[in-house]
């Protein structure tokens, strides 16, 4: 259930910074500074999240999920594996 769960907040996520993205001036610009934002906040939290009691991998599923979400994606990660 938690699974499901998970799965349809990141699909609509996904679809809001998609429109997000969409409807800024500068969209490629926003979206790579929304990646760039997300990558790091990932890479923050693999080297220092022991601190905060949890420190996500970087495989494919969560870069991708910090990537299309951005910072919010990386808090997702480190919110649903704290519960």
């Amino acid at each position: 259930m938690n699974d499901m769960i998970y799965k349809g907040i990141w699909v609509v996520s996904a679809i809001i910074m998609i429109i997000y993205y969409a409807r800024r001036k500068h969209t490629v610009r926003s979206a790579l500074s929304g990646m760039l934002s997300g990558g790091a906040a990932l890479i923050l939290l693999h080297y220092f999240g022991d601190n905060l009691g949890y420190a996500p991998p970087v495989n494919l599923f969560n870069t991708a999920v910090s990537l299309v979400l951005g910072v919010p994606g990386a808090a997702l990660i480190m919110a649903v594996n704290l519960i």
